[in-house]
């Protein structure tokens, strides 16, 4: 398997590492794989975990602007607003999923990888960069930008237009939820010298360590 480090920003020492990666220097140190069954379970528990403060943060956020803005706290739900409330949630989250990998591929992008999409049924969709080795601070960023990213775009739409909000918040919180295995990777690999490097895998990533 030929492994390609990827980093468009320091050319010189990226083809001083191909090097050594092409001469076998390079030694795995560290591979976790999310779907494994017995990573199912404690992954769960902190989706869940991170499904209630998305809510509790996006919903406390949208209350508070709403009352700021009307000076009242009164939406005045109907049968069929919560109707349409329910139908605009799913129709929302559902549209949030892949924007959620997007974001991931356009993150190995700016790095100047080479995404690639799929779907591990029933667990999840998943952005990943085949044969490709980043930089762990790299790595961090693709990991964290679609929480990132569409948690700064909640916040922003939240505080701006509060109706409109309150039928995003199946996706702000949804996508806080989501983010459980980027969060449990990007904690593990900040105990990694930044000096690593991370292939990412469709089910985890997998750490390198270049020697030159």
């Amino acid at each position: 398997m030929a492994l390609t480090l990827v980093d468009r920003f320091q050319p010189r020492l990226r083809a001083k590492q191909q090097a050594a990666i092409d001469a076998g220097h390079i030694r795995i140190v560290e591979e976790l794989a999310l779907l494994e069954k017995e990573q199912l379970l404690p992954l769960a528990r902190l989706s869940l975990q991170l499904l209630l403060v998305g809510a509790l943060f996006f919903g406390l956020l949208n209350y508070g602007a709403f009352a700021l803005r009307y000076h009242t706290f009164n939406p005045g739900i109907t049968g069929s607003g919560l109707l349409l409330w329910l139908v605009l949630s799913v129709a929302g989250y559902c549209l949030m999923l892949p924007l959620h990998e997007a974001l991931h591929g356009a993150a190995f992008l700016l790095w100047g990888g080479t995404p690639y999409f799929g779907a591990k049924l029933p667990y999840a969709l998943y952005c990943g960069a085949k044969n490709q080795l980043f930089r762990r601070n790299q790595y961090l960023v693709v990991g964290l930008a679609p929480l990132v990213v569409i948690t700064l775009a909640g916040i922003v739409v939240t505080l701006a237009w509060p109706v409109v909000a309150a039928f995003t918040l199946a996706v702000t919180a949804g996508n806080v939820s989501g983010a459980a295995g980027d969060v449990w990777s990007v904690a593990r690999m900040l105990r990694l010298p930044a000096t690593t490097l991370v292939e990412d895998t469709e089910s985890g990533y997998r750490v390198w360590e270049v020697n030159i």
